[in-house]
């Protein structure tokens, strides 16, 4: 296979999503309106939405086992050519992490998380970045996320890395391209001024920082520190798992083709505005043209 030009480390599994007029709670019963499965995590769903834009990814982080789930997981990443999963292991003895979703009729869903930290983790060596120009990181790990990010920094590969919301997360220095949940953080820090937040992270990654807010404005900051934002386009969530996937797929692909860094946003906000309508992760990738149409229709304002 041709050299990857990123390297998607991080959550491999499968996604159990389950279509619900509610949440269950004590003494109320819900009853589910359809039960479906797909392919999941953060990586995988990653270097999927890449691999059907043309990019050329390869794949690894959590071990997966010889059982259904790991062989549903294997038998979705061989449809995409553009997938190199020599690094994606099955072993005897593992089972393969897999996530139920429960997705109300908002698109918003609830989790519940199944083997992804008990799973072992593959451990990476400077060979296995050669070539790539991006390593795109999930923190829903351990130690080895950052022994990741630490030896792709060091190796000269830009890092895009989800979720680094912590000032002091050691993770941080290691941090070219940071993509940030606004729900996220307003959860972890309550009353935060979420642009004063993103300037002191900024600051200590010399970086780009990102924030996503759902149908809300998504903020930006270049590596000088510069800020514009971009209004995701009105559309109707039927499932946003996956969302900030999508968004990075779609950034770093900008990237990748030489756009600058706003078109390059725009290409994420499109993809993931494009994904919260439809099932799944990265079950059904709107076309090429689709999502170049929307990238390109969506305005970009200097932020004051």
């Amino acid at each position: 296979m041709e050299t990857s030009e990123v390297l998607c480390y991080g959550e491999i599994g499968i996604d159990n999503i389950i279509q619900a007029d509610d949440l269950p709670s004590p003494e109320k019963a819900v009853f589910p309106t359809s039960d479906s499965y797909h392919g999941g995590g953060a990586a995988s769903n990653t270097a999927v939405w890449l691999a059907s834009l043309g990019v050329k990814v390869k794949l690894t982080g959590n071990v997966i086992g010889h059982d259904l789930y790991g062989d549903m997981t294997m038998e979705g990443l061989r449809k995409h050519s553009n997938i190199d999963s020599t690094l994606v292991e099955q072993r005897d003895g593992v089972t393969t992490p897999f996530t139920r979703a429960i997705v109300t009729p908002d698109g918003e869903r609830s989790f519940l998380i199944f083997g992804y930290p008990q799973a072992p983790k593959i451990q990476l060596n400077k060979k296995d970045l050669d070539g790539v120009k991006y390593l795109a990181l999930d923190l829903y790990g351990g130690p080895e996320r950052l022994d990741t990010a630490r030896l792709a920094f060091e190796s000269g590969v830009s890092t895009a890395i989800g979720d680094v919301i912590w000032p002091d997360h050691p993770v941080l220095p290691f941090t070219s391209i940071a993509t940030n949940s606004g729900s996220y953080i307003r959860q972890s820090f309550p009353g935060v001024d979420m642009r004063q937040h993103a300037r002191k992270l900024q600051s200590i990654s010399k970086g780009i920082v990102i924030t996503t807010d759902g149908p809300r404005m998504t903020h930006i900051l270049d590596a000088q520190g510069n800020g514009f934002t971009i209004q995701p386009p009105a559309v109707t969530a039927i499932d946003a798992t996956g969302a900030g996937d999508a968004f990075r797929s779609g950034l770093l692909y900008g990237l990748l083709r030489g756009f600058d860094l706003p078109r390059s946003v725009c290409w994420g906000v499109a993809a993931g505005s494009l994904k919260v309508k439809n099932l799944g992760a990265a079950t059904t990738i709107p076309g090429f043209n689709e999502i170049e149409a929307l990238a390109n229709s969506l305005p970009i304002q200097p932020d004051h």
